[in-house]
């Protein structure tokens, strides 16, 4: 178990890696990652961010926006507002899911857009969030969110979005399942705080886009309830520091990008 601290998405995904490295199997369990400042970029957290996506996409990987556009849309959001993520882009991949075998593509975005209650009924969970959000301004609440059972304790504000779905994920063993499990947002003296829970987590393929797409989402609800952003919060309860799909890059190849990386906040920090 490990506690990383930092200001930006970049800088936090660097010092994951770098905790990884050295361990056995480069692997731990549990371990939290804590970014103060997630949406804005320094021109070293850009220059990092560019690198990591030049050596995913060079390397036969899925590139940092891909990864981070499966968990919020933003580039519909750009282009149409809220309404664009809340009714195109679902209509847009219920198009793209009835012609592909894998299903699951997309599917972080579509589980926080589209679940069924228990009467079958289909809601929007992030549009229900931000109403309350809106609702409770500067006020405390607590909301604990599940499939069509909300329950309403009075103590400080939150909503969870629970993104396993059972009935889908159960049987699949790997490959499959969302490593995305869970997300909880609280409200903090008008900041949004967001919390999300990995089931694995795949630290050169994935964190990096995964942080932020996340920060994309609390922007979002930030940014359309009128408050400021908080800090964002993972739980990685197992991580990786992979080497890609069928070994598409190898130690070497990681140690060379994370060097590079440590030297851009160097040369930073000299300046």
């Amino acid at each position: 178990m490990q506690l990383i601290k930092g200001t930006s998405t970049p800088e936090v995904w660097l010092a994951a890696c770098e905790y990884l490295r050295p361990l056995p199997e480069h692997e731990d369990f549990d371990v939290f990652l804590h970014i103060t400042d997630p949406s804005p970029l320094s021109k070293a957290d850009a220059k990092v961010l560019g690198g990591v996506d030049d050596f995913l996409v060079g390397h036969g990987g899925v590139s940092v926006n891909t990864v981070a556009e499966t968990i919020f849309p933003l580039q519909d959001y750009l282009r149409g507002g809220k309404d664009a993520v809340f009714e195109t882009y679902p209509e847009r991949m219920a198009r793209i899911h009835a012609v592909r075998t894998d299903r699951q593509w997309g599917n972080y975005a579509m589980r926080i857009l589209r679940q069924k209650d228990r009467d079958g009924t289909i809601y929007n969970p992030l549009k229900d969030l931000l109403k309350k959000i809106q609702g409770h301004g500067q006020y405390k609440a607590t909301f604990e969110l599940g499939l069509g059972n909300a329950m309403e304790v009075y103590e400080a504000f939150g909503d969870d979005i629970a993104i396993y779905d059972g009935a889908a994920d159960r049987r699949p063993l790997y490959g499959h399942l969302p490593c995305l499990m869970h997300l909880s947002i609280k409200l903090d003296h008008g900041k949004v705080r967001l919390n999300a829970t990995y089931r694995a987590h795949y630290y050169v393929q994935r964190l990096l886009g995964n942080l932020v797409g996340l920060a994309r989402l609390q922007y979002f609800l930030a940014h359309e309830a009128g408050q400021e952003i908080g800090p964002l919060t993972i739980n990685s309860t197992y991580a990786k520091l992979d080497t890609g799909a069928g070994g598409r890059w190898n130690l070497g190849d990681i140690d060379a990008l994370l060097a590079t990386s440590r030297q851009i906040y160097t040369i930073k920090e000299a300046a």
